[in-house]
């Protein structure tokens, strides 16, 4: 166990632990996509949206960036990582979306296609990540927690609050996340402000921003159920429900 433990009474860490070891849907992979680059393959942790040939596909290396050119209904966007590692990406936002489904929480999974790219996969992101600036912005978050994962370890939870580099921003908003975990889904608060610069768009208040630092009672009016929800409590506590 490492982060969750904090939140759990003693008793409860074994019936946690078997929990996370229960989640394990696989992610659902389409068939493989041939991207067209022009040049070089990125470097690891970028993101971008597809083009029609002959435009170059841009890379954003700034989560911030590329938040910018997300909406609702975006029909994909390329993630790079390391070399022959895509079923840990997919598997890791997979084990996310089935923690949050075991708190009652109804959603469509995320797809995900191969490339023919060794470093890069296409993640076809699910509604439930696109009708939200706020969820956009912590999905960016994970896939660079994402990077770190192994399937055979399932080294889960270190990926996302361990001492990865990657998951620093994860692990700066900790409560948040696992509030949102236990299918407390619907951000109310003021969405991030969009700056725009000629062609280029720049959200500068995401996921991070917003929760950095911040208490439990400003985390629990911020991320509330979604409508018409009554919350599943597996896990054996209540003071993140309250």
């Amino acid at each position: 166990m490492h982060g969750l433990e904090n939140y759990l009474p003693t008793n409860h860490l074994v019936g946690w632990n078997l929990t996370i070891k229960l989640v394990n849907m696989p992610a659902k992979f389409l068939e493989s996509k041939t991207i067209n680059l022009i040049y070089n393959c990125p470097p690891i942790g970028y993101f971008a949206c597809d083009q029609e040939s002959p435009k170059p596909i841009v890379w954003d290396n700034c989560r911030e960036q590329f938040l910018g050119k997300m909406s609702l209904n975006m029909s994909g966007f390329y993630f790079s990582h390391h070399d022959f590692k895509s079923e840990n990406v997919a598997n890791f936002i997979a084990k996310f979306e089935e923690v949050i489904c075991m708190s009652g929480t109804t959603m469509q999974y995320s797809y995900f296609r191969r490339t023919d790219k060794i470093n890069i996969i296409w993640m076809i992101p699910s509604n439930f990540w696109l009708d939200c600036l706020l969820k956009r912005s912590l999905l960016t978050l994970l896939l660079r927690c994402s990077l770190n994962f192994d399937m055979k370890n399932q080294n889960f939870e270190d990926c996302l609050f361990g001492d990865y580099s990657e998951c620093r921003l994860a692990k700066e908003t900790k409560n948040a996340i696992i509030r949102f975990m236990f299918g407390f889904t619907k951000y109310q608060g003021f969405l991030p402000q969009i700056f725009m610069n000629g062609s280029s768009t720049l959200i500068r208040h995401g996921w991070h921003s917003e929760f950095v630092g911040a208490d439990l009672s400003v985390i629990k009016n911020k991320l509330i159920l979604p409508d018409c929800k009554k919350i599943i409590n597996n896990f054996g506590f209540s003071f993140l429900w309250n």
